[in-house]
């Protein structure tokens, strides 16, 4: 039995994926490699955060595509309807870094929104890739590593 709610506290955050949406994920992240790849995680949240399907988007960024991603607003609003008729939510977003770190850079919590989660894939070479989850849950904290949970 927890005490206060300790075990929330102590415990990492905890994103649960299937095995074959986490390589749609890599996959995408490799196909678009020079270029940052984006998409909406569509799932639902109850002890912990599950993804259950993944809409790739299109990075609209066509200045600096290597290096910073967009999601045009219409499309998550779009998705955000979607998955409420089915009984689901928006979770989170992922996006590539080519050639850099699978960790959120500046621009990344400058633009970034609580209690989402933030997956990123770091690909190396277009081959080579990496994968983190980020969250955060108050606007002046920094982004926390969670754990990624990936089933069959």
């Amino acid at each position: 039995m927890a005490l206060f709610g300790l075990d929330k506290v102590l415990s990492k955050p905890t994103i649960k994926i299937s095995q074959a949406i986490y390589d749609q994920i890599v996959e995408h992240a490799k196909d678009s490699y020079p270029d940052e790849c984006c998409g909406i995680l569509i799932g639902a949240t109850m002890r912990v955060r599950c993804v259950l399907y993944i809409h790739p988007t299109v990075n609209t960024n066509k200045e600096r595509s290597q290096d910073r991603y967009i999601i045009d607003p219409r499309e998550i609003f779009l998705m955000d309807k979607e998955a409420k008729a089915q009984g689901a939510e928006i979770v989170g977003f992922y996006h590539s870094h080519p050639d850099h770190p699978d960790k959120p850079s500046a621009t990344d919590r400058e633009w970034g929104q609580a209690g989402y989660s933030y997956m990123i894939a770091s690909v190396n070479g277009g081959k080579d890739v990496s994968v983190k989850s980020w969250i955060f849950h108050d606007e002046n904290e920094a982004f926390k590593e969670e754990k990624i949970k990936i089933s069959e």
